[in-house]
């Protein structure tokens, strides 16, 4: 998977992110919405209406999201399909969950230290597994075994953070990677 494939594009996306999660007013949410179920605030064009007071009027969660890519591969992978809502919301739930561990993968697959091959291998292993997922027809993504693949990533990140010298037991043993910059901002920011 090219690096590339797992930034956000807005402008390519039929607001995906606004209609397929769930969520629950908390600090994060003003509200809540239900999955599949498009946010109040979104317009026939697939804009926010309050993109520019989000933070103020109680929608961090939205300003902080990053949908990886995901909904820009799914609303092309769904156009001219009849009658495929539920599938693709379906759809972009687990292409998100791909995506997001492709990238954290590939970040610390730069950081694994050279002495320790086995750690290496396991994450080339979580990678090669979700890249196949990532490469195969979107359509089919409700037939994938997304817990075990996510497992595996997890495993994988975890030995990376024990490896270069992380605690064990639960404890986060990473910590949150900055995204790149690019000339693309995240979803949630551009909407």
């Amino acid at each position: 998977m090219h690096p590339y494939d797992l930034i956000a594009d807005c402008d390519n996306c039929a607001a995906l992110c606004c209609i397929a999660p769930s969520f629950d007013r908390s600090e994060d949410f003003a509200f809540d919405k239900a999955a599949s179920i498009a946010c109040p605030q979104l317009t026939a064009d697939c804009r926010c209406a309050i993109h520019a007071e989000r933070l103020a009027r109680g929608f961090s969660g939205c300003v902080i999201y990053d949908c990886y890519g995901a909904g820009p591969s799914v609303t092309r992978a769904f156009v001219g399909v009849a009658d495929s809502r539920a599938e693709r919301n379906e759809a972009f739930l687990i292409v998100r969950v791909v995506h997001e561990l492709l990238w954290q993968l590939n970040e610390v697959a730069k950081l694994v230290p050279a002495s320790r091959a086995d750690v290496a291998a396991e994450v080339s292993r979580a990678l090669t597994g979700l890249d196949a997922i990532a490469r195969a027809p979107v359509l089919s993504a409700s037939t994938v075994d997304l817990p075990a693949h996510e497992h595996a990533a997890r495993m994988a990140l975890r030995r990376v953070g024990e490896a270069l010298g992380g605690r064990r037991l639960g404890v986060r043993t990473l910590p949150v990677l900055p995204r790149p910059a690019t000339s693309r901002a995240p979803a949630a920011v551009t909407r």
